[in-house]
């Protein structure tokens, strides 16, 4: 039986996010790219993405990166050269970045009940979207999906990843057929995104596998299968986001 996601689950309609609405722009971005530097996940010495690619995967203007990233380089986070090979590098890795209960990385902290609530409700929708998705999906939606996976293959790093990354979700929802469904499912897989931060490629490119596996499953018809996919893809983020990771060992030197 086909889960009825808004009409069963309400909370679907809840709003999206909690404490980092009290946060202005530029420091969301600097709680986001400073809890991936915080966490490893970023590492010292390591160049960020230009601030037209980090403005579009973080969904800012340019304006909002340049201060949040002219700000970290104040608190002696990152580092920010000219010239040629000039650009924004990470000044140090694994180390606290926050400054206290004030900062906004610890709003992004504060709100794991929050993000733990999404992660449930987009794990329950994906289910019930991607079963619906292997009955309904057309040859065209179908070779859409592929063609995603493969362009988030071919992606070097966090930024163009995210990107694939939202357009695949947002597509498998859109192949079940269920348009009664996009609104309330699109409102918790953008409040997740909100708290979303920079991860290695090589962690990305791995995620994308399951990407290919759901594509697979749906080509076969196969709704179980699919359904498990991805609800098991969603519930991993229980383990993967920065509320399921511990603070690595501060750098030494």
């Amino acid at each position: 039986m086909t889960l009825q996601v808004g009409d069963a689950h309400p909370a679907l309609n809840a709003p999206a996010v909690a404490g980092i609405t009290r946060l202005s722009a530029a420091d969301t971005v600097r709680a986001r790219l400073g809890l991936a530097i915080e966490l490893g996940l970023m590492t010292r010495g390591e160049r960020l993405p230009a601030e037209p690619d980090i403005a579009a995967a973080l969904d800012v203007s340019v304006a909002t990166v340049r201060r949040a990233l002219q700000s970290m380089a104040d608190e002696g986070v990152v580092v920010r050269r000219r010239g040629r090979v000039g650009g924004t590098f990470v000044a140090r890795s694994g180390a606290r970045v926050d400054g206290g209960t004030d900062h906004p990385s610890a709003t992004f902290r504060a709100d794991a009940a929050e993000v733990r609530r999404l992660i449930d409700l987009r794990a329950l929708a994906e289910d019930a979207l991607s079963a619906a998705a292997a009955q309904a999906a057309t040859d065209e939606q179908l070779d859409t999906l592929a063609a995603i996976v493969d362009e988030a293959a071919k992606t070097t790093d966090w930024t163009g990843f995210h990107t694939a990354d939202q357009r695949f979700h947002e597509s498998v929802a859109a192949a079940s057929g269920l348009d009664w469904a996009m609104h309330s499912y699109c409102d918790v897989l953008h409040g997740l995104y909100r708290y979303f931060i920079p991860y290695p490629i090589s962690y990305l490119h791995e995620s994308n596998r399951e990407h290919a596996r759901l594509v697979e499953a749906l080509r076969r018809r196969d709704c179980r299968a699919a359904s498990e996919i991805a609800r098991n893809h969603v519930l991993s983020l229980h383990q993967t986001m920065y509320v399921g990771l511990s603070r690595p060992a501060k750098e030494s030197g």
